[in-house]
């Protein structure tokens, strides 16, 4: 799978990412803020517009 990964990467002319020995906390921080603005925002208010989501998206993302 992952050289699979890498073949299509290369094939639009990019370089595969390194991955860096003891260094995974990167994907888990990602997987943090993902879950912090799932639980602080979106499973805990319904928006009727994509516009209200996006002002709710932007007040989030400054505080």
């Amino acid at each position: 799978m992952s050289e699979d990964f890498h073949d299509d990467v290369r094939c639009f002319g990019m370089m595969p990412p390194p991955a860096f020995v003891r260094q995974p906390e990167a994907n888990g921080v990602a997987e943090r803020a993902i879950r912090t603005l799932k639980e602080q925002l979106l499973w805990v208010h319904h928006f009727k517009t994509v516009e209200e989501l996006r002002a709710a998206l932007a007040a989030f993302a400054a505080e």
